[in-house]
């Protein structure tokens, strides 16, 4: 065990070394949080401008002078024509002005002159300016009731779990379909690297120092152990880039207290990814062994890789009908169970013995899958630059 632990913690240290990894598990991560930072940049927009002129061509609009939001106060004056708020624009006694069309309340779009376009902030103070020039006779509370007319909150029929309407809502559902995606990604970029780095310790003859001093069990184990790390290292920094980015999106839209964790989600999704990631794992090292050359290897993991992506090709069957023979069959199946149950739980409730008989048959396919590569690298391990041919392969799993 010490000596497995040993490989594995050589391996980590390789790998999070590379420059490829650090490209991939850093640049993902701040494309994320540029990205989340764009509706804050947006929504900051105009916040230092509060004085605005307003001409009322349909004489529809009942005097406005000041609007307060958020701890801001903006001020409006009421300008006779179109000449003048330019001419007040121009000298900077106004920081922009609205033009109310005549046939306004017919459906023609209200005007905005400024040096920069409104962010998302200034669109909500004019569309309160308007609703309350429209509407002067009603109380304060009664035009933000208006503004919000109902909040919703979905309750499940069978659990009684409730979800407020609004973010929060789209975070709760949409949760499975990241983790099957950040799952697609993990098993794209790791085991790929695996299947590698077994070539690459035949090629440097390494197995002839190791096979001396330990198990090739203990070496197939420490190789899969290790790159599983550096896969969870990367998928852990990409969640927190993540998170990071989601936070900054939905900052100031959404009342945290509304926010419920989906935990039926989260644990099954723990204890159908751990060992459908292994089973990834231990495969793209049985390619690794099995392969003459690193290309070769690649090749092959990248096989598995697209088996494992598989369900994000069917959105269109996971959408229409998600309770599906297919997808029920591919519910069972190892290499595609993991992603494709996450992406039914964001559109259907998935019976328990389902996900029950897709645990089972993971663990099963793991440690047959570990039997069976553990063979073959005792057949293989003195083979340098040969891949070994579907009867060899046939041989080894037999008399190994």
């Amino acid at each position: 065990m010490r000596k497995m632990w040993l490989i594995a913690v050589t391996t980590y240290k390789q790998q999070i070394r590379s420059g490829t990894f650090l490209f991939l598990t850093f640049g993902l991560p701040v494309l994320m949080v540029i990205a989340g930072a764009v509706p804050i940049l947006a929504a900051s927009r105009g916040t230092d401008l509060d004085s605005f002129g307003y001409v009322d061509q349909s004489g529809k609009l009942s005097p406005v002078g000041q609007i307060s939001m958020e701890d801001h106060t903006y001020h409006f004056q009421s300008i006779p024509d179109e000449t003048s708020a330019k001419a007040a624009f121009r000298q900077g006694d106004i920081d922009g002005y609205l033009v109310i069309p005549t046939d306004y309340l017919q459906g023609e779009p209200v005007s905005y002159f400024a040096n920069d376009n409104p962010g998302e902030g200034l669109d909500m103070v004019f569309e309160d300016f308007l609703r309350r020039a429209l509407l002067p006779q009603l109380s304060s509370q009664t035009l933000q009731r208006l503004n919000d007319p109902a909040k919703l909150t979905y309750v499940a029929s069978q659990s009684g779990e409730r979800v407020a309407e609004g973010p929060a809502l789209i975070i709760h559902f949409a949760l499975p379909a990241v983790l099957a995606v950040l799952f697609g990604l993990a098993v794209m970029f790791g085991i790929g690297q695996l299947g590698a780095a077994v070539v690459k310790e035949k090629d440097q003859r390494a197995m002839e120092i190791v096979i001396t001093s330990l198990r090739p069990g203990e070496l197939v184990a420490g190789k899969i152990l290790g790159m599983t790390l550096v896969s969870l290292t990367q998928l852990g920094i990409w969640m927190v880039g993540g998170g990071i980015a989601v936070a900054l999106a939905v900052s100031g839209s959404v009342d945290l207290s509304t926010l419920t964790i989906p935990w039926a989600t989260l644990f099954w999704a723990v204890l159908l990814t751990v060992p459908g990631y292994f089973l990834f794992a231990t495969l793209a090292a049985g390619a690794g062994i099995i392969a003459g050359e690193s290309q070769q290897a690649q090749q092959l993991a990248g096989m598995l890789g697209f088996v494992g992506l598989l369900p994000l090709w069917m959105a269109g069957v996971l959408l229409e009908a998600p309770n599906s023979p297919i997808l029920v069959a591919m519910t069972l199946f190892p290499l595609t169970a993991p992603t494709v149950i996450l992406f039914r739980m964001t559109f259907t409730a998935i019976p328990v013995w389902q996900l029950l008989a897709s645990f089972f048959l993971l663990v099963a396919s793991l440690l047959v899958a570990v039997w069976a590569v553990t063979r073959i690298f005792r057949a293989a391990m003195l083979m340098y630059g040969k891949a070994m041919r579907p009867n060899e392969i046939w041989k080894a799993l037999l008399k190994a």
